[in-house]
């Protein structure tokens, strides 16, 4: 049966998602996440979701999703075997060489591969299984029949955002380094960590520059309609008998940076639908469901132009500090 894995982007929403149907939560241990500062958790806060999530038989997956330096990697060892005895049961994970160091120090911790490891193929599911990954993650432009033919060649868990892409982007999410060249801010916490602020990669986010409208000049004539790098994708509905079917084991809603009442209606939703089709031994049909979907739908679309609009203004900002890049 497949599990929901829902965004904690703080400890009300963590505990939320719980209460509202979800197996498990994932959260950011801060500087060692690639999302911002504001989403990501202190560690007083994820013990917190620990002794929340435990006495209901609930999940807690941490993102430890950075590339940390060969100095840093034993405060990721620390802060894993903290975790593990809070009772954590799995990792969120980007780096190969820290996921079979991971592994190897707590064979008993799962590890999730992170976006960033951007795996596409078959050899590069068995390099991350060998390395220590318990579950796969999937990107999200996969058709049905190439996840189903993925699941029948690796016996490695499989996970899949609960997204669809929407037009064709042209970055690979995880692999981006655009916002350190925009500018990089460098900052030590109590623990020795640098949180790289403008790289996600190194645990300090992005400024989102490829979500933001550029202008494209060609042969010195500008380009008649702005330019989107990536695209937000949207909810996914009539895929999810497939996916159950094919035997996709965690399926992951993103909105960490969303707003409560969206995540909260987007976790019930989703309980209900799988609760629907596994009822149905697979045969409910989605059209049901069509009506909230496109609300939800909806709803995501605009609080993601919200969002856009204050990463616009925040690149305007640090425009007029630093200047131009």
């Amino acid at each position: 049966m497949a599990k929901l894995l829902a965004p904690g982007g703080s400890l009300e929403m963590a505990c939320m998602v719980l209460e509202e149907g979800a197996e498990a939560v994932y959260v950011g241990s801060r500087g060692w996440s690639r999302r911002r500062s504001n989403l990501e958790m202190a560690d007083e806060e994820i013990e917190a979701v620990c002794e929340f999530a435990l006495p209901r038989s609930r999940e807690v997956r941490v993102a430890v999703n950075t590339s940390p330096s060969s100095s840093e990697l034993p405060l990721l060892l620390r802060k894993v075997e903290r975790y593990a005895n809070w009772g954590v049961s799995g990792l969120i994970m980007t780096d190969l060489g820290c996921i079979w160091r991971v592994h190897r120090a707590f064979p008993h911790m799962h590890i999730h591969t992170s976006v960033g490891c951007a795996i596409i193929n078959l050899e590069a599911i068995r390099v991350f299984r060998q390395a220590g990954a318990s579950y796969v993650l999937l990107p999200y432009h996969l058709s049905v029949e190439e996840l189903r033919a993925i699941r029948e060649q690796v016996d490695t868990g499989l996970e899949l955002f609960l997204l669809e892409p929407k037009g064709r982007g042209v970055l690979c999410p995880g692999k981006c380094t655009m916002s350190s060249y925009f500018n990089m801010e460098f900052h030590v916490d109590e623990e020795g960590k640098n949180h790289f602020i403008g790289s996600s990669n190194r645990g300090g986010s992005c400024y989102r520059l490829c979500q933001l409208e550029w202008e494209l000049t060609v042969d010195g004539r500008p380009w008649p309609t702005p330019v989107h790098w990536r695209l937000d994708p949207e909810l996914v509905l009539w895929e999810l008998p497939d996916y159950l079917s094919i035997g996709i084991d965690y399926l992951k809603i993103q909105g960490r940076e969303r707003s409560l009442d969206l995540v909260r209606d987007i976790v019930r939703f989703y309980r209900r639908v799988v609760d629907a089709i596994e009822g149905a031994g697979g045969a409910a049909r989605m059209d049901a469901f069509a009506g909230q979907w496109r609300n939800l739908v909806e709803r995501w679309r605009e609080e993601r132009g919200t969002r856009i609009q204050v990463l616009a203004a925040e690149a305007e900002a640090r425009e007029q500090v630093y200047g131009r890049s």
